[in-house]
Order: structure tokens, then sequence, then C-alpha cells
């Protein structure tokens, strides 16, 4: 299994970095989980044939993890996509839907197949050798999902937008790579909607994964990135 950090970004402007997207590839199969803004353009970048992706996971539908989706639909298209696209998110994915389709860019309805699949909390996936599971996180009033993905006896999470969560801590027990979100830096936040460094060192040592990622990272984490990872990992 390969996982490729494709945007580890945030809805903030960032010059080197674009919004969030996490491309997993095991055996034949290329699978996505968000598709943030310049996601599209990082895969290409990758050398990547976009018509290889049969499956993407949305965690939810803030704009910074979905606002490439429609570029990717009209780019498949253009590329002659002969293949079904099923697309995973959560419980009002329906409304989503309508709303793209029915009236914002009704001229792209049908150029490819989709098959849009609503996941219940419980829900597992399985593609090929690859075993996805859900579970939902504390971001705000969204219905958010972390994703994690078993592959043999690899487990990786990616956790999405969420704040501290034993749920998520439970979820990501003993993973082999945990990718997760560390917005804000440490001081005074808005509760169960993002993680701050000193939060995730918390997360990560009750959760004993043995490889973390940290993404969704905003410009002033960025900034003082040295002093994020010492906090995170001491």
């Amino acid at each position: 299994m390969k996982v490729t950090m494709l945007g580890t970004g945030t809805s903030f402007p960032d010059p080197d970095r674009v919004q969030s997207g996490v491309m997993v590839e095991a055996d034949e199969n290329v699978i996505l989980f968000d598709i943030g803004s310049g996601v599209l353009h990082r895969l290409v970048q990758t050398g990547i044939d976009i018509t290889r992706i049969e499956h993407l996971f949305i965690s939810h539908f803030h704009v910074d993890h979905c606002s490439d989706f429609m570029t990717l639909i009209q780019s498949l298209w253009l590329s002659g996509y002969d293949k079904v696209l099923h697309v995973y998110a959560a419980s009002y994915a329906k409304t989503w839907w309508q709303g793209l389709f029915e009236h914002s860019f009704e001229y792209m309805k049908d150029r490819i197949r989709i098959e849009l699949i609503e996941l219940d909390p419980d829900d597992a996936v399985s593609i090929g050798n690859v075993r996805i599971t859900t579970s939902p996180t504390a971001h705000g009033d969204r219905d958010s999902r972390a994703f994690k993905v078993q592959y043999g006896s690899k487990t990786m999470v990616y956790t999405s937008d969420t704040g501290p969560d034993e749920k998520i801590t439970r979820f990501a027990k003993e993973v082999d790579l945990l990718i997760h979100e560390c917005n804000w830096l440490d001081g005074e936040h808005e509760k169960e909607v993002h993680t701050s460094p000193s939060e995730l060192n918390d997360i990560v040592r009750a959760s004993g994964a043995k490889t973390v990622v940290v993404t969704h990272v905003s410009p002033e984490v960025v900034e003082q990135a040295d002093e994020v990872v010492k906090i995170v990992g001491r």
C-alpha cells in the first residue's frame, strides 16, 4: 500500500500547499480521500493516470475538501472515462449531489457514470484487498468522517477535520500510519472543530500510532513547523 499526500493545506491560500487530498494505491486500485482545490493538479503531477480512479471518499462537504470534484468529473469525461466512479460520502450527500447536477452544473449530468453511496458510521467498504471503515469526527455541526484503510497487515487512518475526540483515538489505536489534522496553534479555540499541537500529542500518545503525518495545517502552523513537530512528538 502506497499513501501520497496530495493536499495538506486549509481554506487559507498557501503558495506551497493545496487543500485536502490523500491518494492510496493498493494493487491495481487508486483510491482518493477528499478532493479540495488543487488536488487534481497534484494528481497530474504525480504522473498517475486519472482514469484509473474508481473510488472517491469525501469526508464532508466543506469546500476545502470537495471543491475539485466537478473539475475531476469534467477531466474524466474529456479523458474518455468509461468506468463507474464510486463516490462515498456522509448522510447528506444526496442534497449536495442535487445542488451540483440539477442546478449549478446541469450540463455535466450523465457525462460519466457515477454511483453515489451514502455511508452510515458503521459501514465498511471492500475494494479488492482493501477494507475501509469510517468513524464520525468532532467537526462542528458537520457530519464529517474519518477513514481507516486496512490492507493486509497494514492500517492507516485519515481523520480529515476533527477536534480531539475519544472515538477517533480509539479508531486509530495502534495504526501503522495516522494522518491527523493540526489546524491551530495552541491557545483558546472553539471546541470540537479542529486540533492543536498539544492536543494532537495527547492523541498520538493515547492511540499508540506508529507513524504520524500532520495535515490540514494553516499558514500560522506552517510558520512554526519546527516547534509544532516538537510538541506533537514530545
